[in-house]
């Protein structure tokens, strides 16, 4: 509330939003004006879908300068859009979206069955509605990650499932640009995929090498490496889904597997309330941590959880508690920013949410998205309720099925 000349001017802002679309920020606002101008110009010269779609990207290329293949993405992006009304809506409002998290959720939901458009709209809508003043607007990768998450719920089938690398493994060695270096590709699952880069990493600091000839040492020198990966699944949820540290959620297929390979289980709840005696924390609040933040707790930073430092928010030579209610994970580059003074934060030990402040005075809040929080918890719950009733509805349509079948051959049987 300010006063001005005897008279009170109250103002408000809503209770939740972006960053992006933060009112007492001139430049957020300012590219806010530039996002909306934009998609209501794109919305606007939006061809009919019975036009020679070609011939409208060729006229768009001109008008706009972008790329054909950019138009493309766009038109596409915009069709798709239409297809979800709700998150139609929500952007109506907000205009929070930039054009490449359009391109991002178009290119993510190619090949969805259309009838499950209903459900990915109202899951997909709820994940970018902000549940925090001034919160950080999730990432293409998070938002590629959430659909994919959606996807596997519904048994999504992909647009080709031949090249699902969890149907099929492929390597290929090809040739480089020159005649010094080879190009090397291999699809596999998403835990191998971040078992081998563990490895890799790991090689490489411990010999000095590169990645590239660590990668290499491991494989001609048969060198053995010892990584772990933490799984987190829900023990009270019936066809609970896995969430795996530095991937996110995992497909039903994949997260089985590898949950049945496990050689430690722990249990969270009981490392969520524990104290460690010391500065350094034990391998279960470490895994709690890691579990609720999922990755570096300051905003828009995208460095996994496994991969950050364990900041003690209060120093520990201060009396702050080695525990999870202490403890944030933080990348080497926001821990030092925090360790120098250039910003601080609050945090809250049961949500995780965090409130950054940096020197300047900007500020920003950071939602997590570890299976440990009130968020991932919600999820865990859907995906289990959802995979309970599909199976009861298999049950029941299998069980009818053998049933008629026994009818007819009952009906079929010679009278003798």
């Amino acid at each position: 509330m300010v006063a001005i000349g005897g008279y009170a001017m109250i103002t408000t802002h809503p209770p939740n939003y972006y960053t992006v679309n933060n009112p007492a920020d001139p430049t957020a606002m300012a590219l806010g004006a530039i996002r909306k101008a934009e998609h209501q110009l794109i919305a606007q010269v939006m061809p009919d879908e019975d036009t020679d779609f070609e011939l409208a990207v060729s006229t768009l290329a001109v008008s706009t300068g972008y790329s054909r293949h950019r138009v493309r993405q766009l038109i596409l992006a915009f069709y798709q859009l239409r297809d979800l009304p709700l998150l139609d809506q929500l952007q109506q409002d907000l205009f929070h979206l930039d054009h490449q998290r359009l391109i991002t959720i178009s290119n993510a939901l190619f090949g969805l069955n259309p009838e499950h458009l209903e459900v990915v709209d109202e899951l997909l809508t709820d994940y970018l509605t902000p549940i925090a003043p001034n919160q950080a607007l999730p990432s293409h990768r998070s938002i590629r990650a959430k659909i994919a998450a959606i996807r596997s719920m519904l048994d999504d089938a992909k647009a080709d499932p031949d090249k699902d690398p969890t149907n099929r493994k492929e390597f290929d060695i090809s040739p480089g640009d020159n005649d010094t270096t080879a190009h090397l590709f291999a699809s596999v699952d998403p835990v191998e995929g971040k078992l081998i880069n563990d490895a890799v990493a790991k090689h490489a600091e411990a010999t000095g090498m590169n990645k590239g000839e660590a990668f290499v040492d491991l494989i001609l020198s048969k060198v053995k490496v010892k990584v772990a990966l933490n799984l987190y699944s829900a023990k009270d949820l019936a066809n609970a889904p896995v969430w795996g540290t530095g991937i996110g959620w995992l497909d039903e297929k994949t997260g089985n597997h590898w949950s049945a390979r496990a050689t430690t289980v722990r249990d969270m709840d009981q490392a969520m309330k524990k104290h460690a005696a010391g500065h350094d924390p034990t391998p279960d609040i470490r895994a709690a941590v890691e579990g609720r933040d999922g990755g570096c707790v300051a905003p828009y930073c995208t460095v996994p959880a496994d991969r950050c430092d364990l900041d003690h928010r209060i120093n520990h030579e201060d009396g702050g508690c080695t525990c999870i209610g202490n403890l944030s994970s933080a990348c080497r580059h926001h821990h030092n920013g925090k360790t120098d003074g250039r910003c601080v934060y609050l945090a809250d030990p049961v949500t995780g949410i965090v409130v950054w402040v940096w020197e300047d005075g900007t500020w920003a809040v950071n939602v997590p998205e570890g299976p440990l929080t009130p968020q991932g918890a919600r999820w865990a719950q859907t995906v289990s309720q959802y995979r309970t009733r599909h199976r009861e509805r298999w049950a029941a349509a299998a069980k009818a099925e053998a049933e008629a079948k026994a009818t007819e051959a009952q009906e079929d049987a010679p009278p003798f």
